[in-house]
């Protein structure tokens, strides 16, 4: 299963862990219904696997138990799940309004956890081991702009280790893969055509491989993590961010 999948970084995992013969499920809301039929239709013609799509508010508890119910009965219990879904409001400083900071909360740190548990109390209950995937960031390890964006991304990462501990024995793996700026659409949000283009300039100048992340930079550490090669890997964090944190450190 993979949330927020028909955005760039979401559709990017899905067809790679589809690539690798799994069979996906994706997730995002109700507005993105168009884009998820398209992307399921797609996956399944050019990978081969069963693929379907679900939409839903991870917000809310009963919406979360009732994608995993939808999800059991199309493809059977869902053993890996790319946590991905989540949201970014500009201006994230001083003048975000409360509404948004809550917004932010409500789907980046209180949907992942809905999602991560939900998905690990099932397999437990099962006794089937897996995978839990959650999208950090890079600015839960340095002090970067967005207060709203930073404190969900860290409270996420530290969500997902905490789980990780408490269901190490039962073999349900929880890590957090913390991405940098990466091409994936979700800056265009923070202004017009112009102002876009100088945000990526400036990304490109600060990371200190001089370029931003492309989609095919992102599904490496998901793949791995959610394959048996990261068997003995549980509460960590990878940082797929160009340099950039050690840079600003």
């Amino acid at each position: 299963m993979v949330t927020g999948a028909a955005g760039g970084i979401g559709r990017a995992t899905s067809n790679a862990l589809a690539q690798l013969g799994a069979e996906v499920a994706l997730v995002d809301i109700p507005a993105k219904e168009t884009e998820l039929a398209a992307l399921a239709e797609k996956i399944h013609d050019k990978w081969g696997v069963s693929c379907c799509y679900f939409t839903g508010d991870i917000s809310s508890e009963s919406s979360v138990e009732n994608i995993f119910n939808q999800a059991y009965e199309k493809l059977g219990p869902v053993t890996i799940l790319h946590n991905n879904a989540g949201i970014g409001i500009w201006p994230d400083d001083s003048s975000l309004p409360t509404e948004s900071w809550q917004k932010m909360v409500d789907v980046n740190l209180t949907g992942s956890f809905f999602m991560a548990r939900c998905c690990a109390v099932r397999m437990k209950e099962a006794g089937l081991k897996g995978s839990i995937i959650t999208t950090a960031s890079m600015s839960s390890h340095i002090i970067n702009a967005g207060p709203g964006y930073s404190a969900t991304k860290a409270g996420v990462r530290h969500m997902s280790a905490s789980f990780g501990i408490e269901f190490a024995k039962d073999n349900i793996r929880f890590n957090t893969v913390s991405y940098g700026y990466i091409l994936s659409g979700m800056h265009k949000v923070a202004g017009g055509e112009e102002e876009l283009e100088e945000l990526y300039q400036i990304f490109e100048r600060n990371t200190p491989m001089g370029r931003m992340g492309s989609l095919e930079d992102v599904v490496g550490a998901v793949v791995y993590l959610a394959s048996d090669l990261s068997a003995f890997q549980t509460a960590s964090d990878i940082l797929v961010d160009g340099g950039f944190s050690i840079g600003r450190l």
